[in-house]
């Protein structure tokens, strides 16, 4: 068996296979986690990526949350399972990090830019800094996580500059066979006790390596000036201003398109090529995003029903459902948010039921 497929296998087996003791060695920060509460779940992932929630699917089912982490230099290394069916919602954007995901065992069903896909063993993926993602994990399933700063993969040398990235999971082969072949030598060092990276040439170096190989992959997804979309016309820009200035006025097609000064099919043509949804829909998801700040501002004591018809939604029932769609999370998990505080870790957990909203 090769050694990339046998580290790879290694780690599938032992969650602590990167940091089997917990320990601060200067230059190489290692740190191990298990766990049954989820509040040191969030805590220890939050640590190394971004704030975040965790739903369970079964009240009564135990949490054996595992986290085996090192750090070179600005990049960390994450082995996770969480031993227990949940979902993990990431909402914020602007994060410092793009993520690769390399599925150890299992699957992981990921759901971003209005997709769901789900990464099997073997496969990888990678997570871009600015959209918000829900993972639903199984009990048994466990992947790799490598965090590399964001201005590492969007700065010097061949940055990253283009769209928004995907979740297609894609098979482990080409470039990213070359990266995944490197982060078993990585890792293997790691287990072995870092002590290749005392050095801060090799650890420079280490990341360097990293985030070249990350953004030839990233690069090889962004389209050839040929079939790139372009920018978008100015018509399309006139009638989103024109929405934004409106969003809690009745609007109709005809009004956006008289206000973009062109022709509604022409409107919904350019909508479709450069934003890929209809006008309609796009004022929609603004009114949502709008609404979703407003709950959250108000520190638990808004009406959400008041504040649905605010922006043009007269039925209760049909904003929730839009609003679960769009956010993976009701009006009323939104104003619990507000109301006990994004420090309080009360708040991760729910359990699931209906879209019924009482105010």
């Amino acid at each position: 068996m090769p050694a990339t497929d046998r580290t790879i296998a290694q780690m599938a087996d032992d969650d602590f296979f990167i940091a089997h003791r917990s320990d601060r060695l200067d230059p190489v920060r290692f740190d191990l986690q298990r766990s049954a509460d989820p509040r040191r779940a969030i805590q220890s992932v939050a640590e190394v990526f971004c704030p975040h929630r965790i739903v369970r699917h079964d009240p009564g089912a135990p949490l054996d949350f595992r986290h085996s982490s090192a750090r070179i230099a600005q990049t960390t290394f994450n082995q996770i399972a969480y031993g227990s069916c949940i979902d993990v919602l990431v909402d914020d954007v602007n994060r410092a990090q793009y993520i690769f995901v390399l599925q150890l065992r299992g699957e992981m069903h990921v759901t971003g830019h209005g997709a769901q896909k789900t990464i099997t063993s073997g496969e990888y993926m990678v997570l871009g800094p600015d959209t918000p993602y829900r993972f639903v994990h199984e009990a048994n399933d466990a992947h790799l996580a490598v965090g590399m700063p964001r201005r590492m993969i969007e700065l010097g040398d061949q940055a990253y500059g283009g769209p928004s990235i995907g979740i297609e999971p894609e098979t482990v082969e080409g470039v990213a066979g070359s990266l995944v072949d490197y982060l078993s030598f990585v890792c293997r060092e790691l287990q072995r006790g870092g002590a290749a990276f005392e050095s801060a040439g090799v650890r420079n170096s280490t990341e360097d390596m990293i985030a070249g190989m990350m953004k030839s992959i990233l690069a090889a997804r962004t389209p050839s000036p040929a079939t790139a979309p372009g920018v978008a016309p100015a018509h399309v820009h006139r009638a989103e201003a024109f929405m934004d200035a409106h969003l809690q006025e009745d609007l109709s097609i005809e009004a956006i398109a008289a206000a973009a000064g062109v022709p509604e099919r022409t409107l919904h043509h350019a909508f479709a090529r450069f934003r890929g949804t209809s006008p309609m829909q796009w004022l929609r998801t603004r009114r949502l995003e709008h609404a979703r700040r407003e709950i959250l501002a108000s520190g638990g004591s808004a009406n959400i029903l008041q504040i649905a018809n605010r922006y043009g939604m007269q039925h209760g029932g049909r904003f929730a459902t839009y609003y679960q769609q769009h956010f993976h999370e009701r009006p009323s998990d939104t104003l619990r948010i507000a109301r006990v505080g994004e420090s309080d870790p009360a708040r991760i957990w729910r359990e699931p039921d209906g879209l019924a909203e009482s105010g």
